[in-house]
């Protein structure tokens, strides 16, 4: 009895800072969208409206980050609050019975769906979304239910999909009703291969590329590659084409998210799973990629201002696009260039906003106030390390990074490329730092 009044309160407490009614959350989750792949982020061509209304019309986070380099363990890290380096990069298998998001704020009385790319388990044999707390779920790469086969046969299914995943989440809000829900939309764009249709990419057939319309000489450089070894042309056109058919249906969803008149207490989260691909570990295998589907390869992304791209720590790799809309209680037209949020940090602070109880032994902290609107100083570091013999930390404006025994050091607020190395002008520092890292390495499995 005393449990459930501690819990009781708690809820009170939460919602006398959010509002008295559970506010509905949507998370869509994009795959591979580079930190500049959108008009709102800077990118010189791409025409995404929807998306930049998104994001004037609540906060825009541009400390974001995501918990890993590449797919699968940052979506782990979303859905447990755990850094995937602790289990999910031995295993590539989320524990079903760890904690999950879903099942939090299904015990919080919200009922949950899961629409589009799974990857958090095998693709058979696995555990399906049912088994997280989802109550509804179409995926791909997973085990559980997904579209009929003739669908998927589609030769542009790739293409089609965003707006089948959409068709689903619009399905799913309306039989909601009045029950609060949560709702995971994670899409296809810009993930490869790219092969848009004839109507997709008109809207890009007056596109000139020059290279120098980018401001970034590290990203300059990147597209000076793949010009050379393929159709920067027609690559950059199939690119800007996904990303304009993913804000097309984007704006559909929330067009009708408006017509249901549910708009004014829902959250909507938009974010990237990853910096833009493709992976910058092999400039061999690019170069042939490049040669050999110059148009279908998702190989044009931007990274803004950042360094490298997915797979990569650096920047490039694990900061992403992130913007939160919730009318009731965002004030519009924000934008928060200081307070660091991570990955992990999404299961405490939903949990804070809708009375539900986080799980002990997380990772993530509570970032609410900060969604709207209250900057602030994270109470911990962010941690990475998905790559063999590379660590990495945040800590307010500092980047630090142990690549073996090379330490580095960077000021992400006077240099967001993290092209001029600090270590030695900062010895202290530096030195407090590499402990950090050479710690937190010991922490992890072997």
């Amino acid at each position: 009895m005393k449990k459930r009044w501690i819990l009781g309160l708690a809820v009170m407490v939460a919602f006398a800072a959010f509002g008295e009614r559970q506010p509905n959350i949507i998370l869509i989750l994009c795959d591979d969208l580079g930190y500049g792949d959108l008009g709102v982020t800077g990118h010189p061509y791409v025409k995404t409206p929807n998306i930049d209304a998104l994001a004037r019309e609540g906060i825009q986070l541009t400390e974001a980050y995501m918990s890993a380099a590449w797919c699968g363990p940052r979506r782990a890290a979303l859905m447990s609050g755990i850094y995937p380096a602790r289990n999910f990069n031995q295993t590539h298998v989320l524990d079903p019975k760890g904690p999950s998001l879903a099942r939090m704020l299904k015990e919080a009385g919200y009922t949950t769906a899961h629409y589009g790319k799974w990857h958090l388990g095998p693709r058979e044999g696995g555990s399906p979304p049912s088994d997280f707390g989802f109550d509804d779920a179409l995926i791909y790469n997973g085990t559980g239910p997904t579209w009929p086969k003739e669908q998927m046969k589609d030769p542009h299914w790739r293409e089609h999909s965003t707006a089948a995943i959409v068709d689903a989440g619009i399905a799913f809000m309306e039989k909601a009703g009045d029950q609060p829900f949560f709702m995971n939309l994670w899409v296809y764009p810009t993930h490869s291969y790219i092969d848009p249709t004839p109507d997709m990419l008109e809207v890009y057939d007056d596109l000139k590329v020059d290279i120098a319309d980018f401001e970034n000489p590290l990203q300059r450089e990147f597209l000076e590659f793949i010009a050379e070894h393929g159709n920067i042309q027609d690559a950059m056109r199939a690119y800007c084409s996904d990303v304009t058919e993913l804000d097309t249906q984007v704006g559909r969803l929330l067009d009708r998210l408006e017509a249901l008149g549910r708009a004014e207490n829902t959250i909507v989260i938009f974010s990237s799973d990853n910096g833009a691909a493709p992976l910058c570990n092999n400039w061999d295998a690019i170069a042939e990629r490049a040669k050999e589907k110059p148009t279908l390869l998702n190989c044009v992304g931007s990274s803004g201002p950042l360094r490298d791209r997915k797979i990569s720590l650096h920047d490039g790799g694990t900061r992403v696009p992130y913007f939160v809309r919730w009318p009731a209680k965002i004030k519009a037209g924000q934008v928060d260039s200081t307070s660091v949020i991570g990955g992990v940090d999404l299961m405490p602070t939903l949990a804070r906003i809708a009375g539900a109880k986080a799980p002990k032994g997380i990772d993530g902290v509570d970032r609410a106030e900060t969604w709207i609107g209250k900057a602030s100083e994270r109470s911990a570091p962010l941690y990475w390390n998905d790559r063999p013999g590379w660590s990495a930390l945040r800590d307010k404006k500092w980047k630090a990074h142990l690549q073996k025994d090379a330490f580095r050091l960077y000021d992400l607020t006077a240099d967001p490329s993290e092209s001029n190395e600090l270590s030695k002008k900062n010895p202290e520092l530096a030195e407090r730092y590499k402990n950090m890292l050479k710690q937190w390495e010991k922490e992890l499995p072997k």
